[in-house]
């Protein structure tokens, strides 16, 4: 393969502009124009989508997160809904439901809650609701 650049082709840095020397095929002058390239383009690919959406993946994250420390020592659990919402958690927003015979289950992936007669809530975790 011919790696040697032609001299009378000049060819120019995709993110500084610096005049490029060395393989045909570079693209950036160095390491630090590649990677600002690469998080450039990461970043307007997020413009690009609606600002709901990461509001969103926001919420079910903060729920996913709740549930996971709840059930770190003990599963399932009983909690009470002001306990879940001095976490900040919101139940409008989950991945997925679960009806059985106890009742519906609502899942932030693999994490669920379900309500209970006495006003309390438990938290489940079940990796099946979790597939896509």
């Amino acid at each position: 393969m011919n790696y040697q650049q032609n001299e009378e082709q000049e060819r120019f840095c995709l993110q500084c502009g610096h005049l490029l020397s060395g393989r045909v095929d570079q693209k950036y002058c160095n390491d630090n124009c590649r990677n600002l390239a690469g998080r450039l383009k990461r970043r307007k690919e997020k413009w690009n989508e609606p600002l709901f959406i990461s509001q969103v993946n926001n919420i079910l994250k903060r729920n996913y997160q709740i549930i996971e420390r709840l059930l770190l020592h003990e599963k399932p659990r009983k909690v009470s809904r002001s306990f879940l919402l001095e976490f900040g958690f919101d139940f409008r927003y989950h991945t997925s439901t679960l009806v059985t015979k106890n009742g519906t289950y609502y899942f932030c992936y693999c994490y669920g809650w379900r309500e209970l007669e006495d006003g309390k809530f438990l938290l489940v975790e079940n990796d099946d609701q979790a597939n896509i």
